[in-house]
C-alpha cells in the first residue's frame, strides 16, 4: 500500500469511523489496514448471528499483536472497533472497497485469510461465515484462484491445488510485507504457519 495514495476518501471515512478530526499524516498504511481488518473479522463475527467467545478472544488478540504495546494505537484501535461497528463497515462493500483501493494483493491475501483464522476459531466454518468471506474475497479483486486455496485449507473441503498453494505461500511470504510496519510480515509469518499446518 503506497501512502502517497490515500485519498481524501479514506481521510474522511477514518474520520468518521473513528470519530474524531484525522489528518493525512495522522493515517499510516497500517491505521488502513487494521481498520479493514476489523471491518471484517466483524463481519465474520456478526454474519451467523452468535458471536462466540472464541471469536471476540480472538478479535482481542489480533488486535493486541497489531497494536505492538503502542498507547495512541491502543487508543485509536479502540475507537476503530467501536466506529466500525456503529457504522456497521463490514457490511458496505463500498466502504471497504475504499478502505483496501490501495491494497497490494498480499494485504488482501492477509485480510480474508485472517478473516478464515476467525470463523474457524470456535471449531467450524458456519457456512454464511464462508460466503461472507468469498463475497467479500471477489469484491476485493483476490485470483478466485489464491480465495479457494485458503478455503480449502480452512474448510477442509475441496481439493487442495499446489500450484496455487505455492502462488499463496509467496504472496504471504514475509518478504512481501518488508516495507510495512514488522506486524505486517509477523501477521503473515502467523497466517502461513497455518496454513501450512493445515
Amino acid at each position: 500500500m503506497d501512502t502517497t495514495l490515500i485519498s481524501t476518501e479514506v481521510v474522511e471515512l477514518l474520520s468518521r469511523i473513528s470519530r474524531q478530526k484525522l489528518r493525512e499524516q495522522d493515517i499510516t498504511p497500517l491505521v488502513v489496514f487494521l481498520t479493514a481488518l476489523i471491518s471484517i473479522l466483524r463481519g465474520v463475527m456478526i454474519i451467523d448471528r452468535t458471536i462466540a467467545v472464541e471469536e471476540e478472544e480472538r478479535l482481542q488478540k489480533t488486535l493486541k499483536a497489531f497494536a505492538s504495546g503502542d498507547p495512541h494505537r491502543i487508543e485509536l484501535i479502540q475507537r476503530l472497533v467501536k466506529g466500525v461497528s456503529k457504522q456497521q463497515v463490514y457490511f458496505n462493500p463500498t466502504e471497504l472497497l475504499t478502505l483496501t483501493a490501495f491494497f497490494s494483493e498480499s494485504e488482501k491475501l492477509l485480510l480474508i485469510g485472517s478473516g478464515y483464522e476467525m470463523s474457524a476459531v470456535d471449531g467450524h466454518i458456519d457456512l454464511r461465515e464462508q460466503m461472507y468471506l468469498q463475497s467479500i474475497g471477489n469484491r476485493l479483486g483476490l485470483d478466485s484462484r489464491h480465495i479457494a486455496v485458503v478455503d480449502t485449507l480452512f474448510t477442509k473441503e475441496g481439493t487442495l491445488n499446489q500450484e496455487d498453494f505455492a502462488e499463496v505461500k509467496a504472496l504471504l511470504a514475509p518478504s512481501e510485507f518488508e516495507s510495512r510496519d514488522p506486524v505486517f510480515a509477523k501477521a503473515a509469518k502467523h497466517l502461513l504457519s497455518l496454513l501450512t499446518r493445515k
